[in-house]
């Protein structure tokens, strides 16, 4: 590892566990992992439904009243399959009513008390007592519930992948950010874990501390760019551990090195204006080696994006080119500044896109995607990555 980056690493882990110190995490408490739930700290809700249902079962309710018993365990249980499915404020009240149940188990029952009936009086034959009018009935009208608006949940998340060795958040992924930032400017209630994570090529003690550098710079990105406290949020490494897909090949090796955030869902009520809809675009193509020709089978791909382009005339578009590590360096920045030449010309020509509105870059092999000791790897670097505006779909 240069020495660079060993700086800047072991300096953001100093100040991120001192804000950890400092801060904590809001309405969370250390995980005791009862409920396979990662992480260093979870929900407090959560445990809580564990501490009840642990201590009606200590209470020998599980035998008093089984069915009810086994109802409060269920919800429990239900309510950790949503949080572990990144539901996070959905799980917490589920949890919160399953400690409601555990705790209502089995409630002493009424005892009857007995009614004793007065003796009979017997009255004199002679004396008849005229009937008594039955009282009268005065029913009273049962109120009328008020209307509960019905809720809804709304959510966002942030899937996000590097280039090897780096931490640096793609272009293309700083939209998905800025949803997040807004997000959570919007909704001040929020929090989130970011969490970081490497393939497993190269020493673990490394790909843990670049995982730790790529959740910071999320982090950083959202404090710096959209005033987010960083009270709010945490960030976690972990490494080449919990991988998503095989690192045997190199696109598993691709999804792994990512960034994969918890961040708490809002309950509002359905009323409220939903976020708009965001109409997106990509475009991403492979080359032949040492070529800057467009192979037939993209154009179909190219033409997608040359008719939204004219749909939408505000957009504009940034097409990267990129080679694998074979032969000169300088060469291949002029391979890679081609490739990207080639599909804006052919944008502006097959499609009369303004040129204005169109930029190429070639950044040669310095942004490999994957791994240059195989051909596949190879194959997937020789590549061209457009980034065109979003737009929005009200």
């Amino acid at each position: 590892m240069n020495k660079k980056l060993a700086v800047q690493v072991s300096g953001a882990v100093v100040t991120m566990l001192a804000m950890s110190t400092m801060f904590g995490c809001a309405n969370y408490e250390v995980n005791s992992k009862r409920g396979n739930i990662p992480g260093h700290y979870i929900r407090q809700e959560m445990q809580e439904a564990d501490r009840a249902v642990e201590a009606a079962r200590q209470a020998g309710k599980d035998k008093t009243c089984p069915a009810e018993f086994k109802a409060a365990e269920d919800a429990k249980n239900h309510a950790y399959d949503v949080f572990r499915a990144c539901h996070t404020e959905e799980g917490a009240a589920l949890a919160k009513e399953a400690t409601a149940k555990a705790e209502a188990l089995c409630p002493p029952q009424p005892v009857a008390k007995e009614v004793v009936q007065p003796a009979e009086v017997v009255q004199p034959a002679e004396v008849v007592q005229p009937s008594a009018a039955p009282a009268e009935v005065v029913l009273v009208p049962v109120p009328v519930p008020e209307p509960t608006p019905e809720m809804m949940k709304y959510c966002v998340f942030l899937d996000i992948e590097y280039d090897i060795n780096s931490a640096e958040i793609r272009p293309q992924y700083q939209d998905q950010v800025a949803k997040v930032g807004e997000f959570m400017k919007k909704n001040p209630s929020t929090t989130a874990l970011i969490e970081g994570y490497a393939d497993e090529v190269g020493p673990a003690g490394y790909n843990l501390q670049l995982s730790q550098l790529r959740a910071e710079n999320v982090v950083k990105s959202l404090v710096d760019n959209y005033g987010i406290d960083p009270n709010r949020l945490s960030a976690k490494g972990y490494g080449e551990a919990k991988p998503v897909s095989t690192n045997a090949s190199e696109v598993g090796k691709q999804q792994n090195r990512r960034i994969a955030a918890i961040i708490d869902c809002v309950i509002d009520v359905k009323e409220l204006t939903a976020p708009p809809e965001r109409l997106c675009i990509s475009l991403k193509l492979e080359f032949a080696t040492g070529s800057a020709g467009i192979d037939s089978r993209y154009h179909d791909e190219i033409s997608k994006v040359g008719e939204y382009m004219k749909r939408y005339p505000t957009t504009s578009a940034v097409i990267e080119g990129h080679t694998d590590n074979s032969g000169d360096a300088e060469q291949n920045m002029k391979l890679s500044q081609q490739r990207a030449e080639t599909v804006v010309n052919y944008l502006a020509e097959q499609f009369g896109i303004e040129r204005s509105r169109l930029s190429a870059k070639g950044y040669g092999s310095s942004r490999s995607i994957a791994y240059n000791t195989t051909p596949e790897g190879r194959q997937q670097n020789r590549r061209i990555n457009a980034i065109i505006d979003c737009v929005i779909n009200k």
